[in-house]
């Protein structure tokens, strides 16, 4: 009798001690994983990706979620891959995201009605990478150039036609390859093309890149006029001015003036309130640590995380916002 009394006791004190010290999820089971889709390996979208992953993973044994960067081909396929249930997290442009949720092309007869941004990241810049042998010194220029626009459902694609219609060249006057950005630092450098167009966050590895050869390249700067013209129909849409401290090597001097679109981190309306909250909470918790991450980051505020419009937030991230101040 007194040996079962011993052990009922050690019973009750090994399940209050169970209750005052709970054991984190990952140790009571497998750690769910959760993929981010994202870019190229060598894109801003892929390092954007890798940073969130990398901080939220610190406290993966406590949440029992773990984040994995996926490599994709750009925006549209991963507003796809996310709106499919493929993937769990996806980053793209505000004005793409916005276009999915209203079924506006390349989504006609889809539309995505389901997204949900989770945070704001940086801007994604128009940039134009050309040949100093080229000729290439303005937009106007690459009439009857070679000019790379990026693998298709990759936001440099999906933008390039009307870009390059809106700077006054028409369908055909520029000779279009549609090969993924990622090695079109080595295609501009062999030759097969006079320039590429991307929309990156800067510093990016593909300037970079074509700027390390013996092909000496240059950064093609926006006319004003443009724009002027697309950033007055397009809130989404705000001037940029790439630096081009980060490219010793690019025989241009000063900033250059363009074109950028915030990304955001974002995800469907089905995705658990606190996983969202969880991601959100960690990141904006260690922002300076984030920042550290990549050069990207360098400006980002809490203010601009919690700023999306282009799409609804989603309630785990409104959550943190609100607890946070910053969003009413």
């Amino acid at each position: 009798m007194h040996f079962s009394r011993q052990v009922a006791r050690l019973v009750l004190l090994a399940a209050a001690a169970a209750l005052l010290f709970p054991v984190p999820r990952a140790l009571c089971g497998t750690v769910k994983p959760l993929s981010i889709s994202s870019g190229t390996t060598t894109s801003s979208y892929y390092a954007a990706a890798s940073a969130v992953a990398k901080i939220f993973n610190k406290k993966s044994a406590v949440y029992g979620m773990r984040l994995a960067t996926v490599a994709s081909a750009g925006s549209v396929a991963n507003i796809d891959a996310v709106a499919e249930g493929r993937a769990a997290f996806g980053i793209a442009e505000t004005e793409l995201l916005k276009r999915a949720m209203q079924g506006v092309r390349p989504w006609e007869g889809k539309a995505r009605g389901g997204l949900r941004a989770v945070l704001g990241l940086y801007p994604a810049t128009v940039t134009i990478v050309a040949a100093v042998d080229s000729g290439i010194k303005r937009v106007s220029d690459l009439k009857g150039k070679r000019l790379n626009i990026g693998a298709p459902g990759s936001i440099d694609n999906t933008y390039a036609s009307a870009l390059l219609q809106m700077s006054g060249l028409n369908p055909g006057e520029v000779i279009n390859t549609e090969h993924s950005t990622a090695i079109a630092p080595e295609l501009l450098q062999k030759g097969d093309i006079d320039a590429y167009l991307c929309i990156v966050g800067h510093p990016n590895l593909t300037v970079l890149e074509a700027s390390a050869g013996q092909r000496k390249v240059l950064l093609v700067p926006l006319d004003e006029g443009l724009i002027r013209q697309v950033t007055a129909n397009n809130p989404l849409l705000a001037p940029v001015l790439i630096p081009t401290r980060f490219y010793p090597n690019v025989q241009t001097a000063g900033a250059v003036q363009s074109l950028g679109v915030r990304t955001v981190l974002f995800t469907t309306a089905d995705q658990s309130d606190e996983s969202v909250y969880h991601v959100v909470r960690e990141i904006l918790g260690n922002l300076d640590l984030f920042r550290r991450q990549h050069p990207i980051f360098q400006d980002l505020t809490p203010e601009q995380a919690a700023r999306v419009t282009a799409i609804p937030l989603h309630p785990g991230a409104a959550r943190y916002f609100k607890e946070s101040g910053l969003i009413p």
